[in-house]
């Protein structure tokens, strides 16, 4: 009689879904699943393409649907064992997310926040310090949160400061952040010099703090957060420590990048993160893998 295989766990991805230019859902659905884990997403919105760079895009808004959806899989009885949201169009959907986690958590549901809205020391089009504020208060709910360097001094309420970022500068951000998230704040987006860039991560309870740097390369990555906060989320769903989750996702991201740098692919068209997968997914083996079990 073949062995039982345990029950998957389940991760609901709260997210935009942009047809054409890798990010939001349509890099957190294979991403998470590449992890192992079940995807479910509540889409925010649906755009042809993201909004950077591209013009003409068209848009349409979901947060109508977002409580529904939530509401309806409450009835069902589905479980999450946790709850991703990145992009929001609106403070109005940071609300909205707020009482889906109300909604649709259990006591063991990690809520992960990927607060984006601001990028080099400026607030993506169509924001300003009503998102910041929505999200402070979002981010209070979770247990993770993953801002860039932007966002972090954004919601800690300091100034930008551009690159290269001392490390006096990222104790501060940390300093500023240390009531926004319950467990762990990701600082992305880091550049300590020239030519590298990281994440810092620190441990809010004991105030340890690790990181991990790769080489820069020349430009803008677009979805470059999304993969790497998708990634965390899932693995940490999983139960990965955070050590080794951090690894893993940078290092998806890493290869990811290098594919599109080789490859040539234009920027505003996402990462080419499919041929990094296969990599990715056997080092997520090698992380759960446990007593000769295998990790699928």
């Amino acid at each position: 009689m073949e062995k039982k295989l345990p029950k998957l766990k389940r991760l609901c991805a709260v997210n935009d879904i942009s047809g054409f230019g890798k990010c939001s859902l349509t890099v957190a659905l294979p991403v998470v699943s590449a992890t192992g884990v079940e995807c479910a997403c509540i889409p925010t919105a649906l755009l042809s393409t993201h909004t950077g760079e591209f013009t003409g895009w068209t848009r349409c808004d979901l947060t109508d649907q977002m409580l529904p959806i939530a509401r309806h899989w409450a009835r069902l009885g589905i479980d999450f064992d946790g709850i991703y949201s990145g992009y929001l169009a609106s403070p109005e959907q940071a609300l909205a997310v707020e009482e889906l986690i109300g909604t649709i958590a259990g006591p063991e549901t990690l809520v992960i926040v990927d607060p984006a809205m601001a990028d080099n020391g400026e607030f993506y089009a169509g924001f300003d310090e009503s998102m910041a504020e929505a999200f402070r208060r979002l981010c209070a709910r979770a247990d993770i949160i993953t801002p860039n360097v932007t966002e972090a001094a954004m919601l800690a309420g300091l100034d930008y400061e551009p690159p290269p970022h001392s490390l006096d500068y990222i104790k501060r951000l940390f300093c500023g952040l240390e009531d926004r998230a319950r467990q762990y704040v990701a600082i992305t987006g880091v550049h300590p010099a020239d030519g590298v860039i990281a994440t810092y991560l620190r441990d809010c309870s004991t105030g340890e703090t690790t990181g991990s740097l790769s080489e820069a390369l020349p430009g803008m990555f677009y979805g470059a957060g999304d993969i790497l906060s998708s990634a965390l989320a899932a693995l940490l769903v999983r139960g990965a420590h955070i050590s080794e989750a951090l690894d893993a996702a940078s290092s998806l991201v890493r290869e990811s990048i290098r594919r599109t740098y080789r490859r040539g692919t234009p920027r505003p068209y996402g990462l080419d993160f499919e041929g990094a997968l296969p990599e990715y997914m056997r080092r997520v083996e090698h992380i759960f893998i446990r007593e000769g079990e295998t990790a699928w």
